[in-house]
């Protein structure tokens, strides 16, 4: 019997879970210090949330070194890529797949024309200089991801800059996704903003900090195009809840929290146990499973296997990746967690690759 296909992970409503490996948030969990803040906030839910965040926006300049007039909050980062199509109404769309399926949703919102260009499994889905070649004259709109979803792998700064050069003569908007950028230890892109007025940074709380339920993201760009953006949002999008979060973790360091210590350690742990993953999953299955590179802080793996289903018997889920453009069945996304929710995923797995679950 086929099971039902959730478009995103995290499909724990419908499902018996235990361990959920098909969202990839923080394996830290959400910090003790920044639920009590958001406790706190519940006493001003009888108010209205600050108009236009101003407050939030100011902090999150601070924090990636820009001003606040070239930012904007979401309810999500779903919101703002909506906010984005609406404002600039592409008529043509590039998106490099296998991606993120809310690109492609985002530009149906507007009946954009959707190009799809497919990256190559020799280069492990990875971005490279012959996308320069898809760029023409009739594009409106280019969507990037860095790290990309479902793969991890990031776009070289140099390759990076030449896509936005070129996009700015033809007249593209690139708008590039760096939601999971905290968990690579890579530098954030997002000052580009400065040199190119077509660059729109998409970045979120939700992840890093492990907050997905209060929906919370934001974007960087152009005074003048979150300006016209803005236009696109709802009055009071965010809620008082979800203000105090993003001004919380962006608070200078205090005895209740240390954001820098936070994510220093975050990315320890990602990498120690993405690597831990990697070996552990290539040695015990036997040439099996394929493992692609990442440097996110999930995996993208590819089997005969029937990972999702009898995962799923064992209370496990994963993210079956078969409904991505480029993809089919045999691909699923494991979320990188803790190390003893790791070992207890490589024995599941184990013991589906000897067939004693079959």
């Amino acid at each position: 019997m086929m099971h039902q296909m959730a478009l995103h992970g995290g499909d724990i409503y419908n499902q018996s879970i235990q361990y959920d490996f098909s969202v990839n948030i923080n394996p830290l969990g959400m910090e003790f210090s920044l639920r009590q803040a958001m406790e706190k906030a519940v006493q001003h839910c009888n108010t209205y949330p600050q108009y236009g965040n101003i407050r939030l926006r100011e902090a999150i300049g601070e924090s990636v070194g820009l001003m606040g007039e070239q930012v904007l909050c979401g309810n999500g980062a779903s919101e703002l890529l909506a906010a984005v199509v609406h404002a600039l109404r592409p008529a043509k769309v590039v998106i490099p797949q296998p991606a993120f399926s809310g690109y492609a949703w985002a530009a149906q919102m507007v009946d954009a024309q959707i190009r799809n260009y497919m990256l190559q499994e020799e280069t492990n889905f990875a971005i490279t200089e012959e996308i320069l070649e898809v760029l023409s004259e009739d594009v409106d709109l280019l969507f990037l991801a860095s790290p990309s979803n479902p793969v991890g792998s990031m776009i070289a700064q140099k390759l990076l800059r030449k896509i936005l050069v070129k996009c700015k003569v033809l007249g593209i908007v690139v708008v590039l996704d760096e939601c999971f950028i905290e968990f690579t230890g890579k530098e954030s892109v997002c000052k580009l903003v400065n040199q190119f007025d077509n660059l729109i940074v998409i970045r979120a709380f939700t992840k890093i900090y492990a907050i997905p339920g209060v929906r919370l993201g934001y974007l960087l760009a152009s005074h003048p195009l979150c300006d016209q953006i803005s236009r696109q949002l709802p009055e009071w999008n965010l809620s008082v809840i979800a203000q105090q979060a993003g001004c919380f973790v962006l608070a200078p360091s205090s005895k209740q929290w240390d954001r820098e210590h936070y994510l220093e350690h975050t990315i320890e742990i990602i990498k120690e146990e993405r690597q831990f993953l990697t070996e552990e999953l290539i040695k015990d299955s036997g040439g099996k499973i394929r493992v692609y590179p990442s440097e996110s802080n999930f995996l993208l793996l590819k089997t005969e296997l029937p990972l999702y289903e009898e995962l799923l018997k064992m209370g496990i889920l994963v993210r079956d990746c078969s409904n991505y453009e480029g993809l089919d069945r045999g691909y699923y996304r494991i979320a990188v967690r803790e190390h003893t929710a790791n070992q207890m995923l490589l024995h599941a797995i184990g013991s589906i690759v000897k067939g004693d679950r079959l």
